[in-house]
């Protein structure tokens, strides 16, 4: 079991307000010491915190629009933010295209290729030198 993650964390220090049952409200500043938790328990901890945040925009989706998340991968900083439906993704492409002097047909199909096949708009590094 590796702890490597935490023991590079270490103890984070949070601050925290809290109402208890009684209705008393409390700010508290605590530490977590993450040094002797599990790679694994860090990192599902993290994948949670995540979810949670994403759940309130997934919920305005349609079931359609939810079956279309199955199997996709988000960066973690945007998840919490709206999520764009397919058509929301085209038209901002499509948008992008036209705005670049694409003609709208192009563009619309150069924006539909590039929501289903987003590995299509990745950048090589390398620049060939001739």
């Amino acid at each position: 079991m590796s702890n490597e993650i935490g023991k590079a964390i270490g103890t984070i220090r949070h601050s925290l307000n809290i109402t208890n049952d009684n209705g008393e409200k409390v700010q508290l500043t605590i530490g977590i010491d993450f040094s002797s938790a599990s790679d694994n328990d860090i990192k599902s901890w993290l994948a949670s915190n995540r979810i949670i945040a994403g759940q309130r925009p997934w919920r305005k989706l349609s079931v359609s629009e939810l079956n279309e998340l199955n199997g996709h991968t988000f960066v973690a900083q945007n998840i919490g933010q709206k999520v764009k439906s397919r058509n929301e993704q085209i038209s901002q492409f499509e948008q992008a295209f036209v705005n670049a002097g694409v003609g709208q047909e192009k563009a619309h199909e150069l924006a539909m290729a590039a929501v289903d096949n987003p590995q299509l708009l990745t950048v090589d590094d390398e620049i060939d030198e001739e």
